[in-house]
């Protein structure tokens, strides 16, 4: 499977172009991630310029990679969408 560098990358560009899967995986990264402030931080810097900075994009990537080795079926989706 794909790893959470890939879904991070992925997630950098989102709200820039229409893209269902990208916004379908956008969702269930931020409803997996609900509770936390990662997921905002993430998107409002990637509204910025300069993008994300290493540490919001380490800290939703962990977070990311976490879920997809506790949740199995997480994990699949995310891989479905990738």
């Amino acid at each position: 499977m794909q790893g959470a560098n890939v879904v991070v990358d992925r997630l950098r560009s989102w709200g820039s172009t229409p893209d269902g899967h990208l916004n379908e995986l956008h969702d269930l990264v931020a409803g997996k991630l609900s509770g936390t402030r990662y997921m905002a931080e993430f998107d409002a810097e990637c509204r910025t310029p300069q993008g994300p900075s290493g540490w919001t994009r380490d800290r939703v990537q962990h977070a990311v990679a976490t879920a997809i080795a506790h949740d199995p079926a997480f994990a699949e989706r995310v891989h479905q969408l990738l």
